[in-house]
């Protein structure tokens, strides 16, 4: 299915607005959770190359009129996320979770709305720079018979260390990794 950035855009702009500036701010006022820690566990994240998530939604979905979508934006050191040391940068990563609007179940996330997302997001220049990993998390449910479903849509872009972005490194434990943009 077709999804018309333009209508992603137009319903939510301004909260893509604020989400981009906690996203890509380095500052803990701009992000809601950052500042409710005390300033010692902020310097903790910090010493360890992290930063907080960042939150945007829930927002109904424009794909399924029954689901709303939840989006975690988190930037962290290369060397920290891959576990490889003399790797420089940082690794940007978008997941989309999907739930019912009445029952709380979750859903699976429609990939070429989450592409939709991403492009709304980080704007169409960094868009050939992310990858998708596909559905990587799911519910907590499912028994021993039952095998969970992976639900959670993941996306990454890898930026050196002059903020520019990268093909994804040749060693990771991110899994396959499939770029969003496919050049002919």
């Amino acid at each position: 299915m077709y999804v018309d950035i333009r209508t992603v855009l137009r319903k939510h702009e301004e909260e893509l607005r604020l989400f981009r500036r906690s996203l890509f701010s380095t500052e803990p006022a701009d992000s809601g959770l950052a500042s409710v820690l005390p300033e010692a566990v902020l310097e903790q994240l910090r010493s360890e190359g992290r930063v907080m998530p960042r939150r945007f939604g829930p927002v109904r979905s424009v794909t399924n009129q029954h689901a709303v979508l939840s989006v975690v934006g988190d930037v962290t050191d290369q060397a920290t996320l891959l576990e490889g040391t003399g790797r420089e940068g940082a690794v940007l990563t978008l997941s989309f979770a999907a739930h019912h609007k009445k029952l709380r179940t979750r859903l699976p996330v429609d990939l070429e709305e989450a592409k939709a997302w991403v492009q709304a997001i980080v704007g169409p220049g960094w868009l050939p720079h992310f990858y998708s990993a596909g559905a990587l998390s799911g519910t907590a449910g499912g028994g021993t018979l039952t095998p969970k479903p992976l639900t959670t849509q993941y996306f990454y872009l890898f930026l050196g260390a002059d903020g520019v972005p990268h093909a994804e490194p040749e060693e990771h434990r991110l899994g396959v990794l499939t770029p969003l943009v496919q050049t002919p």
